[in-house]
């Protein structure tokens, strides 16, 4: 993959960390805050409480990194199989996989909540752990916990999961995650630390601008697919297959040799 792939697909999974920021404060914000009473209260004082947050939000950066790591090397074996550039048809899941997530936001349901409780059974699985873990005495306990906090379904992870799947390897794969869990890090801590101040991005309104971002990344997203798959992102297709030309592209030696049959 090229370097200026590599840079669109890890831009494009800020871009879904930064603008989902709301919808993350509001999924996850309330079980951050939880947390911070989990620990003992002669352990979180002053400016300490970050710095067990921050383990938390590892703990999840680690699970999303290994769930890059899959898909990528999931992926990897169905690039030869897809329609078009591997990225744009990442892209485009990504955009479709938003416009499910607004749906979902608005309370319309649909396929992402079906998606989301294939997860749900993941988590079912996994939430007894959590409370061996109590309470979060040790950054140890806290950065287990925050890797099965990992595995909550969540419709933003699993569109960032699509750009991972069509990234072209489990390296890439495991970048694109790392990159998404480190950005959505400090919106979910923040709420952890200063819960009280911050209710009003759990509301009604909060949730009328998280559907609204979406959309607009959706269209975004879709956008930059077909952009992609109708401009230049031809090159990339055809040097998944070595790196022939485009019968359409000559070279400039068979273009000189153009010039000089005219001549004669």
């Amino acid at each position: 993959m090229s370097p200026d792939s590599w840079f669109a697909l890890i831009a494009s999974s800020a871009l879904i960390a930064a603008t989902g920021s709301i919808h993350c404060v509001g999924m996850c914000g309330g079980i951050s805050s939880a947390l911070s009473f989990a620990i003992p209260e002669a352990r979180r004082q002053g400016q300490t409480l970050w710095l067990w947050q921050a383990v938390l939000g590892l703990g999840r950066v680690t699970t999303y990194t290994l769930l890059g790591i899959l898909a990528g090397t999931l992926g990897q074996g169905l690039l030869g199989w897809l329609p078009g550039p591997s990225m744009a048809v990442g892209l485009a899941l990504s955009g479709i996989l938003m416009l499910l997530l607004a749906l979902h936001l608005s309370g319309k349901g649909g396929l992402l909540a079906q998606l989301e409780r294939f997860g749900q059974g993941v988590w079912r699985t996994l939430q007894p752990l959590t409370r061996k873990l109590m309470p979060l005495d040790s950054f140890l306990k806290a950065w287990l916990l925050g890797i099965l906090w990992g595995f909550l379904p969540c419709g933003l992870v699993y569109t960032a999961l699509a750009l991972a799947a069509t990234s072209g390897g489990p390296a890439s794969g495991g970048v694109i995650m790392a990159v998404f869990g480190a950005i959505t890090v400090v919106p979910v801590a923040t709420t952890g630390v200063v819960a009280s101040h911050l209710q009003g991005f759990r509301g009604p309104v909060a949730r009328k601008i998280a559907v609204a971002v979406t959309l607009i990344l959706a269209i975004t997203f879709l956008l930059m697919a077909w952009q992609m798959a109708n401009g230049t992102g031809h090159v990339h297709h055809h040097n998944g297959h070595g790196g022939h030309s485009s019968p359409m592209e000559s070279t400039p030696a068979e273009e000189q040799n153009h010039a000089h049959h005219h001549d004669h």
